[in-house]
């Protein structure tokens, strides 16, 4: 497939696949963030989402072992439910499980790293983007963050990273912060998406191959 004829990636994914990698990619989340998402963590009225609960996966097998109670940094994060955001979280509804408290499951199972890292793999390789692993689209967010939100203070809103200087001084204005910073990058994409995505494209599937090409 030709580089100027590329599908946008989100277009190439399955559904379930499609929606985690959205919300991976809004939320700036890690991967087993977003497929560790848990239901109890969704607080629609007050549009929150706790990132909390990581999955914990065997890297020799890439199968789901089990859910550490805290991100990689050791610190939970509040981020602000976009409508984007929402509209994937409201589509998962349909398969909320009683007995599951999984946002992303296959029949009320855990996500599998090597099930993720293969429908990604098959993402990138089909809409024309170098296979990068799962983690380019917290990369891709967190450049754009500092594109659009202009500096690193933006990407610590945005990714939580804990390592930046800056954490500090916005550790009272994180949440705030990360809500003006989440509205001002989904204008953005709006924007872009009426001068390179057809009409006929999703409202929810979002090119990010530009990005990618960008770095």
């Amino acid at each position: 497939m030709g580089k100027g004829h590329s599908a946008p990636f989100f277009e190439c994914l399955k559904p379930l696949y499609r929606d985690l990698a959205l919300f991976h990619y809004f939320s700036a989340s890690r991967i087993g963030e977003a497929a560790g998402l848990q239901w109890s963590r969704i607080d629609f009225e007050n549009r929150k989402v706790t990132i909390m609960e990581t999955c914990r996966w065997d890297m020799s097998s890439k199968t789901f072992i089990g859910l550490n109670p805290f991100p990689e940094n050791k610190e939970s994060r509040t981020i602000y439910m976009t409508d984007e955001i929402c509209e994937i979280l409201k589509r998962r509804l349909a398969f909320r499980q009683a007995d599951n408290n999984f946002v992303f499951h296959v029949d009320g199972k855990p996500l599998n790293y090597c099930t993720i890292q293969q429908n990604y793999r098959d993402g990138q390789r089909i809409s024309g983007i170098p296979f990068r692993g799962t983690h380019f689209l917290r990369h891709g967010m967190a450049k754009l963050a500092r594109k659009v939100g202009g500096g690193l203070d933006a990407v610590v809103a945005m990714t939580g990273h804990k390592d930046f200087k800056l954490a500090d001084h916005y550790s009272k204005l994180d949440t705030e912060f990360q809500k003006e910073t989440s509205i001002k990058i989904m204008e953005h994409i709006k924007q872009e998406l009426k001068a390179e995505i057809p009409t006929e494209t999703p409202d929810n599937v979002v090119s990010i191959a530009k990005f990618n090409r960008a770095k």
